[in-house]
């Protein structure tokens, strides 16, 4: 096989054989106060560099063209997104989760039919080991966050793993467009190193529906809120001035990076925004 042939085989092919390993429905990725830390307390720093996608080796370049563009006909046909029924079901267990997340993290740390007032919001719950001040709404937020993941995980089971994805990690490049998946073992390392700038503008958006195995090609992005007190609104997060992409919301940036119409909130007593 020439060169120019198997060098345009090799880009033809690779999406659809270069299944990466984002964290699917086995469980939330990343611990969310780390994203707290960075999309919500400091957005400095958490999701991290470089594609893994594994390239297709030898065994994916089929001898002679006419074998090679079937091949690609025959991925094409089996990658398939959710349809609109199956879209439904996971946002409405996705604001299910939300509500109960809720009820059980105020319960659990306020006690039975507690709920935080604007006063215990903005009290220090503790100081991290980097000297941060950690405010009861960044407690109640992250534990809200790992509950709901969680119950997630346990409501769609292995029924839409090939679909679902919980907190993959993305770095997205604006200029040239382009989105990479970060491998959580290097994103792991860096936080065990305490690197935490080489994290910098990474996307750990919540819940990810897309193609079946294929974090790139996403469908949906969701997002968890968990305003404190809860008669504030469920923003999404305005990203600052010294950040890759200041002058932008959370919101904005998921639709630009994923190529979506609108990225959803989810918070309880909201449902989808």
């Amino acid at each position: 096989m020439s060169w120019t042939l198997r060098s345009l085989l090799l880009l033809t092919l690779s999406p659809l054989f270069g299944g990466c390993a984002a964290p699917r429905l086995t469980g939330p990725g990343v611990p969310r106060h780390y994203a707290q830390a960075m999309d919500s307390a400091t957005s400095a720093c958490l999701r991290n560099p470089s594609c893994y996608m594994v390239p297709p080796g030898e065994d994916a370049i089929i001898p002679g063209l006419a074998r090679a563009l079937e091949a690609v006909r025959t991925v094409s046909a089996v990658v398939r997104l959710l349809e609109a029924a199956e879209v439904a079901r996971v946002e409405q267990v996705l604001k299910d989760c939300a509500n109960e997340s809720s009820l059980k993290v105020d319960e659990q740390w306020l006690g039975k039919g507690k709920r935080p007032t604007r006063q215990i919001c903005q009290q220090t719950y503790e100081t991290d080991a980097r000297g941060n001040k950690v405010t009861w709404a960044m407690h109640l937020g992250r534990e809200k966050h790992r509950v709901a993941l969680e119950c997630v995980h346990r409501e769609l089971g292995e029924k839409l793993a090939e679909h679902v994805s919980l907190q993959p990690q993305y770095r997205y490049h604006q200029d040239p467009r382009h989105l990479e998946l970060r491998d959580p073992r290097q994103v792991a390392e860096w936080l065990r190193d305490g690197l935490y700038g080489m994290l910098l503008g990474t996307l750990i958006p919540d819940v990810v529906v897309h193609a079946a195995g294929d974090p790139l090609r996403v469908q949906m992005v969701f997002d968890f809120k968990f305003p404190c007190p809860s008669s504030n609104s469920p923003d999404w997060y305005l990203y600052p001035p010294n950040h890759p992409y200041r002058g932008s919301n959370q919101g904005q940036v998921y639709k630009q990076a994923f190529n979506l119409e609108r990225a959803i909130r989810i918070a309880p007593g909201y449902g989808a925004l």
